[in-house]
């Protein structure tokens, strides 16, 4: 039973992107909401992923009254190896069942993620296609982007340029943290530039060619994202494990796995 439409699954091939509405429900994002507050406002220890301030917190440029509410990001696999809350979204039905329909049958995780943007302080992230990360090929993986809070253009929901995942991998340029790459804007005018709002639960799929940025915060609500990215278990990395990045590794969700592939 596809979770995809044929218009959905048409809309992904086209654009580059579509939305599964309700993929998580109240229950479990109030669950990942509250887990993600024990790392960062808690005494709960993590295992097996990173975590990362906002620059201008970093930087002495701002402050906030508690320290978590300085933390940009999480990442690492650790997240769903080590913690059952994420783990059930990395494995959740819906989810996996639309990577299903955009991928096929067998599939490993590559990422996993947590997005903060805290109220008045989460920063933007500029332009950049996903697939510059990994070293995979084919680059054809799926970032599932799940909204924990409603998204909107104020306090930076996803923004794409539908159709540009067609032009292939773009030269990218180190900003910020090494960690973070970026590619010229300039060649995107407004016309051009399509925002995603979303209300919590909905979860966006996204081809790692499809270029993406968020807006800062501008608002005094959150902007909590869950990211999991899937891959077909044929695919392969392209450096070995002494070049490959630390963060590059994959996980086990369903199916078959095959010799010489991720």
């Amino acid at each position: 039973m596809s979770t995809v439409s044929d218009e959905g699954f048409e809309q992904y091939q086209r654009q580059g992107y579509v939305v599964l509405e309700d993929a998580l429900s109240a229950d479990v994002v109030e669950r990942v909401r509250s887990r993600l507050r024990e790392y960062t406002h808690g005494d709960r220890e993590r295992e097996g992923f990173t975590s990362q301030l906002e620059p201008a917190i970093e930087r002495g440029e701002r402050d906030v009254e508690e320290r978590g509410d300085a933390v940009r990001k999480f990442e690492g696999l650790g997240m769903v190896e080590s913690d059952d809350v994420f783990r059930e979204v990395a494995e959740n039905e819906s989810i996996v069942s639309a990577a299903q329909d955009l991928l096929g049958p067998d599939l490993k995780l590559l990422r996993s993620a947590a997005m903060f943007k805290p109220p008045r302080v989460g920063s933007e992230k500029g332009f950049h296609q996903d697939a510059a990360y990994y070293p995979i090929q084919p680059m054809d993986h799926v970032t599932v982007w799940i909204a924990l809070d409603e998204a909107t253009p104020e306090n930076g929901c996803m923004t794409v340029v539908p159709g540009a995942h067609k032009d292939g991998l773009l030269e990218h340029e180190a900003v910020e943290y090494d960690t973070d790459i970026v590619i010229d804007d300039s060649a995107y005018g407004e016309e051009d530039l399509v925002p995603v709002p979303m209300e919590a639960g909905d979860a966006l799929f996204s081809h790692c060619l499809l270029p993406h940025y968020t807006a800062p915060n501008e608002t005094d609500r959150w902007r909590r994202a869950l990211i999991m990215a899937y891959m077909d278990s044929r695919s392969r990395f392209t450096q070995d494990d002494e070049q490959r990045p630390p963060w590059v590794d994959s996980v086990q969700i369903t199916g078959e796995e095959f010799p010489g592939c991720v």
